[in-house]
């Protein structure tokens, strides 16, 4: 493991999702990322990871963790009259198991805690630590979506350092038990790398790894088969093998028919969140309709990320792909904030034609991404 060194991040912490289209599925929400993006900064290492070689990658042999992200938060806060929900985070893993991280998370989910607004955590690690902080479970303004993107067999190839299998569901069980909403995400799913090791049962261990979610208590699944660029990695001088390359490699292995078959159906394609090789979209349209059949024989709401509008994919009546609600808050006398009756944060959708939507700011009834100015 890397040498861990704590960094202090310069400048606001403040931005949301960069999609500016009128296709844009995201809803609004402020990204707060514990670490600088980079390959060094996640210990997961999954193969398919994009953000390791994000624009602004540092690629420091230092696992880098900011420990001033509550105070450049703080500082914001003060500022606005409306506080959109909060991503923790987009580039790398809140819950590695870092001790000098899970601190500065503790102290980040408190502060948005004390402040009364609403959060997401995405993660492949154990959350637990997290229940260390006084009220965290009862708290009600959050969900916790842990990625579990494949049976225990395809774990090991995919995020092989990252938390096995059972220890994710433990954590999605030992979560839901406790009353806190949680979200599974399926996400990506490779199908050709299923059909190399599970042949013609593999749509059957889909249903099978359903079925486990729903028993952990999970309430909504997200899913996607991923998009992946031929690009080169840039972290090994722009000669690396790119995450195209990385994936056919591990389904060649393992199935050479299968790897030619994802080679001709994993397609280019530019879109409203930018673009990239995706399964092809008749194959996506089907994968997500069977899934999402079953999803919601089970009792639980599905989503895509990104690949497919709402309308071709999700569950009815869900406020965004997040699936549950995850509101705007409205700043009282008292500096503290409370959330807003009616409001999704999915503002370009749920407030369309609105000229007074709930938060009274008609400025943010727009797919483009959030400005600090219009929260004043």
């Amino acid at each position: 493991m890397s040498p861990i060194r704590l960094i202090g991040k310069k400048g606001s912490t403040f931005h949301d999702f960069p999609y500016s289209s009128p296709k844009r599925k995201c809803f609004h929400c402020w990204i707060i990322n514990v670490t600088p993006p980079g390959p060094s900064h996640c210990l997961h290492h999954c193969l398919y990871c994009y953000a390791r070689e994000a624009i602004y990658s540092d690629y420091s042999e230092d696992t880098l963790v900011y420990n001033n992200l509550p105070e450049l938060v703080e500082k914001d806060l003060r500022k606005l009259a409306l506080c959109p929900p909060v991503s923790l985070s987009n580039v790398s893993d809140p819950c590695q198991d870092i001790p000098e991280l899970q601190s500065e998370v503790k102290r980040l989910v408190q502060l948005l805690m004390n402040y009364g607004v609403s959060f997401f955590i995405t993660t492949k690690g154990n959350p637990s630590f997290l229940l260390e902080i006084p009220g965290f479970a009862a708290y009600e303004l959050k969900l916790v979506a842990i990625t579990i993107e494949a049976t225990p067999e395809i774990l090991q190839l995919l995020s092989p350092q990252a938390p096995p299998f059972n220890a994710r569901l433990a954590a999605l069980q030992k979560l839901s038990r406790l009353g806190i909403h949680t979200v599974a995400r399926l996400d990506p799913v490779f199908i050709h790398l299923f059909q190399a090791l599970h042949a013609e049962a593999w749509f059957d261990r889909i249903a099978d790894l359903i079925d486990a979610f729903a028993a952990a208590g999970v309430r909504h699944i997200i899913s996607s088969t991923g998009r992946l660029s031929k690009k080169p990695a840039r972290a090994a001088g722009g000669t690396g093998e790119s995450t195209f390359q990385r994936v056919f490699k591990v389904i060649q292995a393992h199935s050479p028919p299968a790897a030619k078959k994802f080679q001709s159906e994993y397609t280019y394609e530019l879109g409203g969140a930018g673009q990239g090789y995706l399964l092809r979209k008749d194959l996506r349209l089907d994968f997500h309709h069977k899934v999402r059949e079953l999803v919601e024989a089970r009792g639980m709401t599905y989503a895509t990320c990104q690949e497919l509008a709402a309308e071709e994919s999700d569950s009815e009546g869900i406020p965004h792909c997040e699936g549950l609600p995850l509101p705007f808050a409205r700043k009282q006398l008292s500096g503290k904030f409370q959330p807003i009756p009616g409001c999704t944060a999915n503002c370009h959708v749920s407030c369309r034609g609105l000229s007074n939507p709930p938060c009274g700011q008609p400025k943010l009834v727009t797919y483009k991404p959030l400005k600090l100015s219009n929260l004043r």
